[in-house]
């Protein structure tokens, strides 16, 4: 038999689960939407409350929605069914947070980890948030969830109804819902026919994701930039699993709202400072895109000066922007991925610290669905762009919370110096923190180098981009396995 720790040390190949008895058991008792996002557009997310009720009580909720969750297997079967069933069909996943753990009572351990233990809440010094206080008004005040509930399908009409059945299913047990965040997934089609998720302010999201499955990996270019990653960066031991092979992962959720139009004036406004009050439109796209790291339709900014209307690669690394030229090191995409800086700036081989940190992000829009042109490739509300309401809510599988998320956020994107901090004996430039996440009360944190590589005679300018993404309410969570969620208390 093949045990967990082996299994997880390199890239699964679902395909095998039905000549492989380990690889079956694993994924029959592991989660959706941690191996492979689940794809649907439309999402509910239910924050319960089990304030009150007893051990036995919670226990029996926790087996009854355990019940209703799908499968790692499942999912991926069901993502090939043939037409008109193209969707998949339902996803549902159910998350604990450490005090949903401490309610089942002391014959249940709560995963490790101090951050998980605290709850985000507690960990605002280290990730610059906002006291809870001061978050978002609809619920995130109030009591901190001891559960998320997860639904998607590819219908709205059709989450509702499982929304609303999950509501039947919850009626008289004691538990109290305490915030529903409807997802949508915001798409435009860069190319002809091809809708494409992007978040609010209208570039592609989720283009660089980590690899783990043997059949999504065999389809990826990976010359430059290796997307293969151990399974066992984003996957541990459930330390109350049922079987052989049961695991789980730590989850991340926050809400996080987005001003569109105060970004989109943002980036014009820049766009005229580093190239004139005449700056054409592709320089103003490239001024968003030095903002992001990426052009709208995901090409990087390391390799063209526009956007492209062809497929666009996910294979660099920014071995050929060493001085951030190009792509300034305060670009959210080199921020929280720095493909090679880390291991060009101190001179190693290894390639570990630049990769330990990336987390499989699972995260989907929320708000009205932005209006669009007729072909679907430009919003199409110019100066009627939302500026609260809308946004993203964020979500990330990982390994650790502390060396994964809190990592990133706290020394990558709220870190004024990263990545020029890291080698006292050839230091960059100061840059400023994540021109999109970054987190700061300093305002001069915010101050940004641009040096436009693409232009001859180019000259660094330092200017200031003002916060348009505001945290509103979160928490940290664990998806246990299915054998944990099934059996709890029995």
């Amino acid at each position: 038999m093949t045990n967990l720790a082996t299994l997880l040390d390199t890239p699964i190949t679902w395909k095998k689960a039905d000549a492989d008895p380990d690889i079956k058991e694993f994924l029959l008792d592991l989660q959706a939407n941690i191996l492979k996002g689940h794809g649907r557009h439309h999402t509910a997310h239910m924050f319960l409350s089990f304030a009150g009720m007893s051990a036995k009580d919670v226990a029996a909720i926790v087996r009854n929605l355990g019940h209703k969750c799908t499968s790692a297997l499942l999912q991926l079967r069901n993502n090939r069914r043939e037409p008109p069933n193209l969707d998949g069909g339902p996803v549902r996943c159910l998350f604990l947070s450490a005090t949903g753990y401490k309610a089942l009572g002391d014959g249940v351990k709560s995963p490790a980890g101090d951050a998980f233990s605290k709850g985000m809440d507690q960990r605002g010094n280290i990730l610059g948030d906002p006291p809870r206080a001061a978050w978002n008004r609809d619920g995130w005040q109030g009591p901190k969830p001891d559960a998320m509930f997860l639904l998607a399908d590819a219908n709205q009409d059709r989450v509702t109804a499982d929304l609303q059945a999950a509501e039947g299913w919850l009626n008289g047990t004691g538990v109290k819902i305490l915030i529903i965040e409807r997802g949508l997934q915001q798409t435009r089609n860069f190319r002809p026919n091809t809708p494409e998720g992007v978040e609010h302010f209208g570039y592609v999201d989720g283009r660089s994701q980590p690899l783990f499955l043997a059949e999504d990996i065999a389809l990826e270019d990976k010359t430059l930039w290796d997307p293969v990653f151990k399974p066992s960066q984003f996957i541990v031991a459930d330390p109350n699993g049922k079987t052989a092979h049961a695991a789980g992962s730590y989850f991340v959720f926050r809400k996080l709202e987005q001003n569109v139009r105060g970004f989109n004036a943002a980036e014009d406004a820049l766009g005229k400072a580093i190239f004139g009050n005449k700056a054409t439109q592709d320089q103003l796209d490239r001024a968003g895109a030095m903002v992001v790291g990426r052009f709208e339709d995901g090409t990087p900014l390391v390799l063209a000066d526009h956007g492209k209307a062809e497929a666009v690669t996910n294979d660099f690394t920014y071995a050929i922007d060493p001085d951030a030229a190009k792509c300034p090191f305060h670009a959210h995409i080199r921020k929280v991925n720095p493909r090679g800086d880390i291991e060009r700036i101190t001179n190693t081989a290894d390639t570990a610290p630049g990769r330990i940190r990336i987390m499989a992000r699972r995260g989907i829009t929320y708000g009205p669905m932005r209006p669009h042109n007729a072909d679907g490739s430009e919003f199409d509300d110019a100066g009627r762009e939302p500026e609260k309401d809308v946004g993203l809510l964020f979500m990330a599988y990982m390994a650790s919370i502390e060396e994964q998320f809190e990592f990133t956020q706290q020394s990558w994107a709220n870190n004024p110096s990263f990545v020029g901090n890291i080698n006292p004996k050839k230091p960059h430039p100061v840059t400023g923190i994540d021109s999109i996440i970054g987190q700061s009360a300093n305002p001069a944190d915010r101050d940004h180098t641009y040096l436009d590589g693409w232009t001859a005679g180019a000259h660094p300018e330092k200017l200031n981009f003002a916060r348009f993404v505001t945290m509103q309410g979160g928490e940290y969570f664990f998806a246990p396995s299915l054998s944990f969620l099934r059996n709890v208390g029995l």
